[in-house]
Order: C-alpha cells, then structure tokens, then sequence
C-alpha cells in the first residue's frame, strides 16, 4: 500500500478569519465569480440542495486543469468529510475526477487559524510512485486565499 504523503500551504489574509471561514462554509457557490481564474465552475451533486459545507454534502467542482491547458477544465466531485468550527476547519475528500487516475486517495483540509493564516493541508497516496507530486494543485490555493481574501475585505465581510 502507497503511504499517506502531505503538503501543506499556508498564507496570511487581512479579512476577519470568521469571514474567511464561514465564506467557505457557506458560500462557496461565489468562487467561481471570485477567482475564477482558477474556478471555472461549482455545482450541487448528488441530491444536494444546499450550499452549506456540512458532512456528506457533496459537490462538483471544476477548476484549472494544468499550466500547459489553462484553456480546459477540470471536473472534480468532493464530499465534505469534516467539518470543525471551533476549530475552523473544513476537509475535503475527491471522489471523482482525473486526480483519481494518478492517486489512491485525495483530500484537502482547510483551516483558518487565529493568527489569521489560512492553511491548506492536501493529504494524498499515489498510485505509482513515479507519479507527479500535486504540486500544481498546491500552488492554485495561494491565488484562491488572496482573492477570497480581498473579494470579503472590499464588501467589508
């Protein structure tokens, strides 16, 4: 069995870290209007009638697909896993999508901290070893942060 492998990412906003948080708890039908350079779309999936982040709630998303095809999307079904909101914390785990074709598992862990960072954890298994790293994936959520980020500060969230 392929081990667990982890990257992480984290950058500073200038909103309120509730703002942040409850953006992404509650709103997240807004990203492709707010960074839509890097989400092109978000939809409800599977029965899903809400837009809150609650455990079970899935959801499709498509976002850039690579830095060679910034002209294509690509098309990922998640569901929330856990939700903490004492701790301000949301994960997230890929059930569908061509991130399945080179990993055995894929999640992205989301929390807000009190020191007004927001922190990405992405939690993967290869399938092959030789496989890429999800580098390019790491690199798209510090655009994500700074766009939220400043989208909550100018409609004074």
């Amino acid at each position: 069995m392929a081990r667990l492998c982890r990257k992480v990412v984290e950058t500073p906003i200038q909103c309120s870290t509730d703002a942040f948080y409850k953006f992404f708890k509650k709103q997240a039908n807004f990203l492709p209007n707010v960074c839509g350079s890097v989400v092109q779309t978000i939809g409800l999936a599977d029965g899903n009638k809400s837009w809150v982040n609650t455990v079970g709630s899935r959801k499709v998303i498509e976002i850039l697909s690579s830095e060679s095809c910034r002209d294509t999307a690509e098309k990922i079904k998640y569901v929330v896993e856990s939700v903490d909101d004492r701790s301000r914390k949301i994960t997230y785990k890929v059930l569908e999508g061509a991130l399945l074709q080179q990993y055995e598992s894929f999640s992205v862990t989301l929390q807000v901290t009190s020191s007004s960072t927001a922190k990405w954890t992405i939690n993967y298994q290869k399938k092959d070893p030789a496989s890429e790293n999800p580098d390019f994936y790491l690199q798209l959520l510090p655009t994500v942060n700074a766009t939220v980020d400043i989208y909550l500060r100018s409609n004074d969230y």
